[in-house]
């Protein structure tokens, strides 16, 4: 049996009469890529807010690394790396000191790994630059260098490649298939770009007005494919009602 790494059951998040996510149960896989797919406002950030501790459930539990109790559950957050909705960076520090901070908060003793990362994201001529000074782009890149200076065995990110250009996008997805096959970190993405997630999940949840409404492998999605002689935009619209913001 495939050891899941983060589980949840029936979670539930409500303001005032809207309810955001409405009984969400699933289940991450150790070593997979999940794509999380879902229209604006269908609850896919609301979820990795929950995931990452940002935000309290109304209702519903969820393990994380097998752990249920919630003391448990903040110790083994510190497993995770996340960028949710914009990177949560000092704008007036360089981007060396952001990620040292990050370091010196997640307990990291391996001093190298700020210049390392600098050097995987193409940062690291920039990295006495102000944050304040970046590109979108770079502030994208940097925040998901910050997400991975903890060592992360689960990666949460959200819509990673907004603001990237062809070139980031594709050093990007080849950095996080390596973390996945030589690392054997989890991944949790979402985007707007389905064609972008399809090259590198190797499961997919679809989220509809805060329901789960399809989870599949990216065998049985192929397999959808075939079958209808549908593109991925045309097979979610199929599945959503023709809902067109993914």
């Amino acid at each position: 049996m495939e050891n899941i790494i983060l589980q949840t059951h029936g979670i539930s998040v409500k303001y005032g009469n809207f309810l955001a996510l409405d009984d969400i149960s699933i289940s991450l896989k150790s070593k997979h890529i999940y794509g999380f797919i879902g229209e604006n406002g269908a609850g896919k950030t609301t979820l990795m807010k929950v995931l990452t501790g940002l935000l309290y459930p109304t209702s519903g539990t969820f393990s994380l690394f097998g752990k249920i109790e919630p003391s448990d559950i903040l110790k083994m957050r510190r497993y995770i790396g996340s960028t949710i909705e914009a990177p949560a960076l000092y704008s007036e520090y360089s981007a060396y000191r952001n990620l040292e901070l990050q370091r010196i908060l997640v307990g990291n003793p391996d001093k190298e790994i700020c210049d390392k990362l600098l050097g995987i994201m193409g940062l690291f001529e920039f990295k006495d630059k102000k944050v304040s000074k970046f590109s979108m782009g770079m502030k994208q890149r940097l925040g998901i260098a910050m997400a991975l200076v903890g060592k992360p065995k689960l990666l949460i990110l959200d819509e990673p490649i907004n603001g990237l250009d062809p070139k980031n996008i594709s050093e990007l997805r080849t950095l996080l298939k390596k973390l996945n096959e030589e690392d054997g970190v989890t991944l949790f993405l979402s985007s707007h770009i389905l064609n972008e997630l399809y090259l590198l999940a190797t499961d997919y949840y679809i989220i509809y007005k805060g329901k789960i409404i399809k989870s599949l492998t990216h065998d049985e999605l192929d397999e959808k494919l075939s079958a209808t002689g549908q593109n991925l935009e045309e097979y979610f619209l199929s599945i959503t009602g023709g809902d067109n913001n993914a």
